[in-house]
């Protein structure tokens, strides 16, 4: 029995030697990166993720983040594999953090398959990166066959969210309706003026302009403060008329009646189209 308990204890002394070392070492990486020697920083981080402690490999993946570079997605790409659900999370968290858009396309196929905190995190990281993942994201989804996939494809846009809206419009132009229609349709889904914001940057495109028109209505409040703010873009009576007059509409439609005084304003704009539009506006916001 005494044999035993001495082993116990010069494992647990083995245990806390290692976890000693590991932590000492994640703080020298630590002082090397903030000395500005950040390949050394790495070197050490890198070979941090090798030890058995969960604390240490999770600071070592936060360093790398912290880090950044083509380098620090290099290293942690592999980690998209690990056994350990917390470092995987980590992992993914942090190439979105240092926007490794290297990644995007193992990230979204992990998407596809994964739930819970690892597809929360799948999202943000999707996010962070921004472009070059959301435009990779979008090109998937309109590429996938009515069903089940495009139904996952479609589930992890809205977890990404009105993001999303930046590549959706650049897809628009040169397509029918009937072709953009789930587009539109994901578009409105989110709700958000973020996703307002981004149809109005189309709204001079004339080969899409009616369904951004129709897009916005069908966002009801959450398209009103975008319009009025891309309204007040035309100093005094002049501007691009066209775009007025489908703004205008969008107003009308919405019968907010905070848009009236903006609305008596295009009453006398120097457009015949503009202040027609106006008119039909302030009636059906006020009702006569």
């Amino acid at each position: 029995m005494k044999i035993k308990n001495q082993i116990r204890l010069l494992y647990l002394i083995v245990a806390i030697v290692f976890l000693v070392t590991g932590c000492a070492s994640l703080d020298k990486a630590r002082s090397l990166h903030q000395k500005g020697q950040d390949e050394a920083a790495l070197d050490m981080a890198e070979d941090l993720l090798e030890e058995d402690d969960l604390d240490v490999r999770l600071g070592a993946v936060k360093l790398i983040g912290e880090i950044g570079g083509d380098r620090a997605g290099q290293i942690l790409m592999p980690l998209l594999k690990d056994e350990m659900p917390e470092v995987k999370v980590a992992a993914i968290k942090n190439l979105g953090r240092i926007r490794y858009d290297k990644a995007s396309a193992t990230l979204i196929d992990m998407a596809l398959e994964s739930g819970g905190e690892e597809y929360e995190a799948l999202a943000g990281a999707i996010r962070n990166i921004g472009e070059p993942a959301i435009d990779l994201l979008v090109k998937r989804y309109n590429r996938s066959e009515a069903g089940a996939t495009q139904e996952k494809y479609r589930k992890f846009m809205m977890e990404v969210g009105p993001a999303v809206a930046s590549g959706i419009t650049k897809t628009l132009a040169g397509k029918s309706f009937f072709e953009n229609r789930k587009n539109f349709e994901l578009l409105i889904a989110f709700k958000s003026p973020e996703v307002a914001s981004w149809m109005i940057k189309e709204i001079d495109n004339e080969e899409v302009a009616d369904m951004v028109v129709e897009g916005l209505v069908k966002l009801g409040s959450k398209a009103f403060n975008p319009v009025m703010e891309k309204l007040d873009e035309f100093v005094g009576r002049k501007g691009n008329v066209l775009v007025k007059e489908r703004l205008i509409t969008v107003l009308g439609n919405l019968k907010n009646r905070k848009a009236i005084p903006k609305l008596e304003e295009l009453t006398k704009d120097d457009s015949d189209r503009v202040r027609d539009a106006a008119d039909l506006a302030l009636k059906k916001i006020r009702g006569f």
